[in-house]
């Protein structure tokens, strides 16, 4: 399986207000990377970044965590994109250094060889659209029965540094999901296509109606504690979230709600048994600090009905 992104070093600013505590960390693709480790353990996972020399020790963990091959990295002098986010707001407003280019089509050739594919627009400026058109075709007619994921994520948010990011019309934005098998987006990031943000999971209806007809098989809308829309070619279903009994940050949980799909509905699995699952994964995830978190994941097949009935 490979995943493309980028890694980002975090500053997760949490606690009180008037003394906030400041939690420097892996972040980025180091979530989904991380976490399919975790809900998938044994699979061969292929991440194509870019990996820069002065940020690459706080990434090293991961990498021997998660036993990843590590031929898709391609190493750069210097720091890499570092991202400071305000975990005390419920809006979570970030402040963004973007320092490396999108990735190009040799970078992610590699991909090319592997059925599952996950893009995680982990920056915003993970790969530019032409790039990915080309590789998505190309990728599709090797694989017409693959799994291709795209998180939508800070694709949605523009940039300039030293302003928190806000969100941003995507030009051409329809054009990134063509040939999805699944599309994943918060009910906020889902503005970044229509001009403003829809209120109530209800009223993304008509744009999850938008993206099917665009050519996109599956699509997932969240929206916290509110829960998730999710639509395939049998309608639209609802599926709540699972709250944990403690809440501390919520940084990372879209990605391991990802990587739960990838690693269920990506395998065969019927929707009504792993949206719960997802769900359940992603409000794990929101119980700590950190990637310290996904040490409560497990493997999805232990969450399985069928597993447990057996």
């Amino acid at each position: 399986m490979a995943l493309a992104g980028t890694f980002n070093l975090d500053t997760l600013l949490h606690g009180l207000a008037e003394a906030p505590q400041a939690t420097v960390a892996a972040g980025g693709l180091c979530y989904s990377l991380l976490a399919l480790a975790r809900l998938m353990p044994g699979e061969r996972l292929l991440p194509l970044a870019w990996l820069a020399a002065e940020d690459a020790p706080h990434y090293a963990p991961v990498f021997a965590t998660t036993g990843c091959a590590l031929e898709g990295l391609c190493a750069v002098a210097g720091r890499g994109n570092h991202i400071t986010l305000d975990c005390r707001r419920p809006d979570k407003p970030e402040v963004a250094e973007l320092r490396l280019p999108p990735l190009a089509g040799g970078q992610l050739e590699p991909g090319l060889a592997c059925p599952r594919f996950l893009l995680n627009c982990s920056s915003g400026r993970d790969v530019a659209l032409e790039t990915w058109r080309s590789f998505r075709d190309e990728w599709r007619r090797r694989h017409p029965g693959g799994w291709l994921q795209l998180d939508w994520h800070s694709l949605s948010l523009d940039w300039r540094e030293g302003r928190p990011r806000r969100l941003r019309q995507v030009p051409h934005a329809f054009d990134w999901v063509q040939e999805l098998d699944l599309l994943q987006m918060t009910l906020v990031e889902a503005g970044s296509l229509t001009g403003r943000p829809p209120r109530r999971l209800e009223d993304a209806a008509d744009l999850v109606l938008r993206l099917r007809k665009a050519g996109c098989r599956r699509v997932v809308v969240t929206a916290g504690a509110a829960g998730l829309l999710y639509a395939d070619g049998s309608g639209l279903r609802r599926q709540a979230a699972w709250a944990p009994s403690q809440v501390r940050d919520t940084t990372g949980c879209g990605d391991v709600l990802g990587a739960a799909l990838l690693a269920t509905l990506g395998r065969g699995w019927p929707v009504e048994e792993a949206l719960p699952v997802a769900a359940r994964m992603a409000g794990l995830a929101c119980a700590g600090v950190g990637l310290a978190k996904l040490d409560a994941l497990s493997p999805v097949d232990d969450h399985r009905p069928a597993t447990k009935s057996k």
